[in-house]
């Protein structure tokens, strides 16, 4: 399930109310796989076929198929006085 906050609502919609979440998997020198929270990106994605499209609370969200089933929420994050949005409840696995 994700959820957004209102203050990471309002800022999504403020840059186009258009976002996706980027998923990957690294693989470290021992080949274990890797996976950390995905990030979020203002935009579309490139390959849509990757994502299945949501509307959440007036929001464009794109979702990774591959992308877990947890409870995740979109938040906001000032680093050095620069916004951005960030995923919050990710548990590595």
């Amino acid at each position: 399930m994700l959820t957004i906050t209102p203050e990471a609502r309002t800022y999504a919609l403020d840059k186009g109310g258009t976002l996706f979440l980027e998923y990957i998997t690294l693989t470290g020198g021992c080949c274990v796989p890797f996976q950390p929270e995905p990030t979020v990106r203002l935009g579309k994605p490139r390959n849509h076929d990757r994502y299945r499209q949501k509307t959440i609370d007036g929001l464009t969200i794109f979702v990774p198929h591959e992308l877990p089933d947890e409870e995740l929420v979109i938040a906001m994050a000032s680093v050095l006085g620069f916004k951005k949005l960030v995923i919050e409840g990710w548990r590595h696995f």
